[in-house]
């Protein structure tokens, strides 16, 4: 999988299984937020424990995150181009 270069790896840092605070660190959302995106099944991730913590691998994270991008499409149409002056 391609990594971003030019940005380095921000999940480097982290350990294989992250908890939701690392990864909302690295989101630059709250915790309450990835939390929430875990229970909606938006982000991958799986409960463990008595308490049924949430924790998500590092790995499942960067492919989720690669399929999020999106992708700019160059188009060899002039009639769809747009001209800024």
């Amino acid at each position: 999988m391609e990594q971003p270069s030019a940005y380095g790896d921000p999940l480097a840092k982290y350990p294989d299984v992250m908890k939701p605070r690392e990864v909302a660190d690295v989101l630059r959302v709250e915790a309450s937020t990835l939390v929430r995106w875990l229970g909606d099944n938006h982000i991958p991730g799986f409960q463990i424990g008595p308490k049924q913590e949430w924790r998500i691998w590092r790995e499942e994270l960067r492919e989720y995150l690669h399929s999020q991008r999106n992708t700019p499409t160059i188009s060899n149409d002039s009639s769809k181009s747009t001209k800024y002056t």
